[in-house]
């Protein structure tokens, strides 16, 4: 089923630049400006249906555009634009074996840069956050803050990767990540996102507090009732002892030819 929502181009090159998919040439492909050949022709198609928030369709197109690939640069870009409709159409699967694809691929040195960032970021959509974590964190180690894009770049790979830790349910580094963000890179654009994380971790820390006040007063209400079940217990089976050993004084003096009752009346 195709997606219902049609975004402008110009949107979707703003996603890409806030964490979505980053280009060293502002999110448009070097090779649009190509002559006309039959890849340049299917890959501008599969552009223009991604633009238009096609996914299933622009990566049809930038298959066949694999297909026709001239050089290994331009089968880099197909294979990179691939990667991007399949992870905006959610099929992570697909987009990471597209990402091992672009990684074998000769050419595309600017695109393979960012493979530890997308394969994290498709990692962390399948849930498996320790793997994603591992490339988020190493891609932001790599990434010198040295302009506007690779700080948006840098941003959103710590983004992600305190996003991972929240999941693990490790909120002090998660916390941590969060304000180093704030912090070191008032201007991104994960700046408020990351405020905002802030404050659900701290809200999660009060929970979590809470949530052990609770299992520990529900602990000492337990062990005042098994107390005095256990008191119960007691008082009941020392009943029982006095009951048979009155019994069994009874029977003696039965046996004696003693009338209990008259005995304890003085009779």
């Amino acid at each position: 089923m195709k997606n219902t929502r049609k975004p402008s181009f110009l949107f979707i090159v703003f996603l890409l630049a806030d964490g979505v998919a980053f280009s060293q040439t502002g999110g448009q492909s070097e090779v649009l400006a190509a002559p006309y050949t039959a890849f340049s022709s299917t890959f501008q198609q599969g552009i223009a249906l991604y633009g238009q928030g096609e996914w299933i369709d622009a990566a049809v197109k930038f298959r066949e555009a694999q297909g026709v690939a001239a050089t290994g640069d331009e089968r880099a870009e197909a294979v990179y634009w691939l990667c991007l409709a399949e992870e905006s159409g959610g099929d992570f699967e697909s987009a990471i074996r597209s990402l091992d694809v672009l990684e074998q691929t000769n050419g595309g040195a600017s695109r393979k840069m960012e493979i530890p960032y997308l394969k994290g970021r498709a990692f962390y959509s399948l849930g498996r956050y320790d793997e994603a974590i591992v490339l988020l964190k190493g891609y932001a180690d790599r990434m010198p803050a040295n302009s506007v894009a690779a700080i948006a770049q840098k941003s959103a790979a710590l983004y992600w990767t305190g996003e991972c830790l929240f999941a693990l349910g490790q909120l002090d580094a998660a916390q941590d990540v969060f304000f180093m963000i704030v912090r070191q890179y008032p201007q991104s654009v994960k700046y408020e996102a990351s405020v905002y994380r802030i404050a659900l971790v701290y809200q999660k820390k009060v929970e979590q507090e809470l949530l052990e006040l609770l299992r520990q007063s529900h602990e000492e209400f337990l062990k005042t009732i098994e107390e005095h079940q256990r008191r119960e217990r007691s008082y009941a089976q020392a009943l029982i002892v006095y009951q048979k050993r009155i019994a069994a004084l009874e029977a003696s003096l039965r046996e004696a030819g003693i009338d209990a009752s008259a005995a304890d009346s003085g009779k």
